[in-house]
């Protein structure tokens, strides 16, 4: 390897080669919720401005420009990499700024500069200025991810991750009211294999449920009941219910209405986000043609959904040398222990984004249940004697690569090319 730091640290000691080290600025920017600390070093570590505190506001970040720009003019600089280190979604918006202002502006990983401040002993001690000088040694060393592209993929992922948080809630939620009605009704979750997804049982939890009333009312009743409300439900079905009810247990009648009561407001809130969920769909259909990740619901299995996870975990795959790269940024690759003749093997590192690597998961499994390649590559490897979750990361790697390859060509997926590549 020409470089200890990969083509990253190649690109980047190319630009600065030749030049006057004082010539080439760093600017480290270490972000909280409403202010941030940034300064201005050259390439040999010496500071230039700063630090500097500023307000996430626009005169704040007017400042902060203000601040880069003298630095510049007093050291003539040839180069200015900003970097930004990542907190949760408050770097996101001055990335944006800055990137918008024509800056060249990286995304840092807190993981890499707590690395940076530990080498020279803080591992324990984390203050702004030592946070800003191990974000500058990490720039300096070619350290930074360029962010995602603007417009259609920040579109993309603001809509993947409202759906992904509303998925979430509408899981918890049904768990929750799956739990109420075994107290009221324990024998209606024995008539449908999944009483969430299936609309009479919907009806039956959001209106009737109660052992008692449904035994009154009887199968023909109780069919018809339910075809009022624009469900139809077979016959078979509706006896099935009215035979469970007859034998299910009964709790005190005060206590069935209150339990009726909260599960008819839970089922309430459960459609809203069933709606939010399928209008965050449809926004992703809307907008996902217009992103790199188009192509990929083109692969077999792999619906809008997994597509646009993927699209918005990755995003725009010219920021990335390869796919090798962009897998590290999920987190997935093994870890190694090798040492004067020791070499010990290890899981995954889980040092990069969850969102990266549950996407790259998802479109492994996606990949694995409709692709015949991937599936007999899955099938291998459980024979094999692996775990489920290394068979599913295995296949991910697989898919991953092939994904990547289609979102950087633009390429739509060929299958007689794949298994001539495979």
């Amino acid at each position: 390897m020409e470089f200890v730091g990969g083509q990253t640290q190649a690109a980047i000691a190319e630009r600065v080669r030749g030049q006057d080290l004082s010539r080439c600025l760093v600017v480290p920017v270490d972000v909280g919720k409403h202010a941030a600390a940034a300064l201005v070093a050259d390439w040999s570590g010496q500071v230039v401005a700063g630090p500097v505190r500023f307000d996430l506001d626009e005169p704040g970040v007017a400042s902060l420009l203000a601040t880069i720009d003298g630095a510049g003019r007093e050291r003539q600089a040839v180069v200015c990499r900003i970097g930004v280190e990542s907190a949760g979604h408050c770097h996101r918006t001055l990335v944006a700024r800055l990137t918008e202002d024509g800056r060249e502006v990286v995304e840092l990983n807190p993981a890499h500069v707590g690395e940076a401040r530990a080498r020279h002993g803080h591992r324990g001690l984390k203050t702004d200025e030592l946070d800003l000088a191990a974000a500058a040694e990490v720039l300096i060393h070619g350290g930074g991810l360029v962010p995602r592209a603007a417009d259609a993929l920040a579109v993309l992922r603001v809509w993947v991750v409202h759906r992904r948080r509303k998925v979430a809630a509408a899981t918890a939620l049904g768990n929750q009211i799956q739990g109420q009605v075994d107290q009221l009704f324990g024998g209606l979750d024995g008539c449908y294999s999944q009483m969430m997804n299936q609309l009479s049982a919907r009806v039956i939890m959001a209106t009737i449920c109660d052992p008692v009333r449904l035994r009154r009312l009887g199968a023909a009743r109780l069919q018809r009941f339910v075809a009022n409300r624009g469900v139809r439900m077979r016959h078979a079905k509706a006896r099935q219910v009215e035979d469970a009810a007859t034998t299910s247990l009964r709790l005190p009648k005060r206590h069935r209405q209150a339990l009726q009561a909260t599960i008819a407001a839970d089922m309430a809130i459960h459609d809203q986000l069933r709606d939010a969920i399928a209008h965050a769909q449809d926004q992703l259909a809307a907008v996902l043609d217009d992103t790199p990740a188009g192509v990929l619901t083109t692969l077999p299995g792999v619906s809008v959904v997994r597509a646009s996870s993927y699209g918005a975990a990755i995003g725009d795959p010219a920021r990335f040398p390869n796919a090798g790269a962009a897998y590290r940024l999920a987190g997935l690759v093994p870890t190694r222990y090798q040492s004067a003749g020791v070499d010990k093997p290890g899981g995954i590192s889980r040092e990069g984004r969850v969102d990266a690597r549950q996407a790259i998961v998802e479109l492994g499994r996606g990949l694995g249940g409709h692709e015949p390649d991937s599936a007999a590559d899955r099938a291998r490897l459980q024979a094999a004697g692996k775990p489920t979750k290394v068979a599913a990361v295995a296949v991910g790697r697989r898919a991953h690569r092939l994904a990547f390859a289609m979102m950087r060509d633009r390429t739509p997926y060929d299958s007689d090319a794949w298994r001539a590549g495979v």
